[in-house]
């Protein structure tokens, strides 16, 4: 039986066409609201810790997801072709 894949979960920008739970990049950016999130719900707050990672997604947020499929370890294709030339 065929598996079939949920076209809501596919990242629209990637040119390979993974699933966002695989998606190094996504995985990232969860990583870093995982961290911000429970660092905000704690009784101590490190201020600096706080704006570091603030500052970490907004520059995730402006750079994209495209960018780091250049490095992604299921990017095949590009690999192909940077090794013909």
């Amino acid at each position: 039986m065929a598996k079939k894949v949920n076209k809501k979960k596919i990242v629209s920008i990637c040119p390979v066409g993974i699933i966002k739970t695989r998606c190094p990049s996504i995985r990232r950016t969860r990583q870093i609201r995982v961290k911000l999130l429970t660092l905000q719900r704690e009784s101590n707050i490190d201020g600096e810790q706080i704006t570091q990672l603030r500052s970490a997604l907004k520059a995730k947020k402006k750079r994209g997801i495209a960018l780091d499929c250049e490095t992604c370890t299921f990017n095949t294709a590009e690999r192909a072709s940077a090794g013909v030339s």
